[in-house]
């Protein structure tokens, strides 16, 4: 996703090859590789110390195709391939000028409330997102499921405000599904429809606000729930801050997973924050927090918790980043520990 507080060190920001046909279209490729060296400490029995090799490796390849149509509509089409070269992903975008853009995503990540999952700021990637593999739990709204967003037009409300509908009509997490396909039968699955909403504003060029709430209908069923009815529903809000070379970041989100029937979770109730600092136009630095509460049915449950402090360096075309994160009550297991530290090195083409 396209985060506020990436700090402009994207490590896909190589340029671009063009290969222009004879239509009006034009085909870009990008891409990028990125080496990782993980060492992980933990209490959890199955994983204790390091397991196989630590270093990793993935090479990423972004094909954009765009055009213009004749009423001054233009288009971006994007495929993502991963290693071996297999789609991983892809969406096609619609710029409609003065009446807005519409997205729609194959489950690359972005739409909807998915844009708004983790807001704090960060020198590399989201707390959760460093390979502590934790569990989190956090919202997503139609992220996953072939999807529709619509963003409202540029300068059109007040304080850059910016409003994105989505909705799909079976969240099922079947993106990437085939030309004239379906994703299997309706009766079968655990949930219907989904639909979301997200707001984001700057009142001024220090703050920045934002909203989302989804809604996911189950047709009574969730998992082995069998009874009741209602929907799943997910909602986000927090504050960014800006003053100089400092952003700090806090937010709240809430994930239902009770439906009225039995599900076990009934909701996971989620507080982050962050800290980073602009060292200069090569280094920035932060520190992060995520606690996520996991409030059961009748009662009990655990409260897992994240703190990760990363370091980023970019050195034109590459970045070199670090990250050591500490889990508590990993995946929502009681007394479960892990200590992990990543380095990256991302190199962009």
């Amino acid at each position: 996703m396209n985060k506020l507080t990436k700090i402009g060190l994207t490590a896909l920001a190589g340029s671009l090859a063009s290969i222009v046909g004879a239509n009006a279209g034009a085909l870009s490729i990008a891409g990028g590789s990125d080496i990782t060296w993980m060492s992980k400490d933990s209490n959890i029995t199955a994983n204790l110390g390091e397991t196989g090799n630590p270093i990793g490796w993935k090479n990423n390849v972004t094909l954009t195709g765009a055009g213009e149509l004749d009423n001054g509509v233009s288009w971006t089409a994007n495929a993502y391939n991963s290693d071996a070269q297999a789609l991983t992903s892809s969406n096609i975008s619609f710029d409609l000028g003065g009446m807005g853009a519409l997205l729609l995503d194959n489950g690359a990540g972005g739409a909807g409330l998915d844009a708004l999952d983790d807001k704090a700021p960060t020198a590399w990637e989201e707390t959760h997102g460093t390979g502590s593999d934790s569990g989190l739990v956090t919202v997503t709204g139609v992220h996953g499921s072939a999807s529709l967003t619509y963003t409202t037009p540029a300068d059109a409300l007040p304080y850059g405000t910016k409003i994105r509908i989505g909705y799909t009509p079976r969240a099922d997490g079947g993106g990437l599904q085939a030309d004239l396909g379906t994703s299997g039968t309706v009766n079968n699955s655990a949930k219907g429809d989904a639909h979301d909403i997200t707001i984001e504003m700057s009142p001024t060029d220090m703050i920045s606000v934002y909203a989302g709430y989804a809604a996911t209908e189950t047709n009574g069923k969730m998992g082995a729930a069998t009874s009741g009815s209602g929907d799943l529903e997910e909602g986000t809000y927090g504050i960014n801050f800006t003053a100089g070379a400092i952003t700090a970041g806090i937010q709240q989100s809430y994930v239902s997973k009770n439906n009225g029937g039995t599900a076990t979770v009934e909701h996971y109730d989620n507080t982050n924050w962050g800290v980073a600092f602009n060292v200069n136009d090569q280094l920035s630095i932060s520190y992060a927090e995520y606690e996520s509460e996991e409030v059961l049915g009748t009662t009990g449950g655990q409260t897992l918790e994240l703190d990760s402090f990363q370091i980023a360096y970019n050195m034109g075309g590459a970045t070199v980043k670090l990250a050591d994160t500490s889990t508590k009550d990993n995946k929502y297991t009681a007394g479960a520990e892990t200590d992990v530290t990543t380095i990256a090195l991302a190199l962009a083409f």
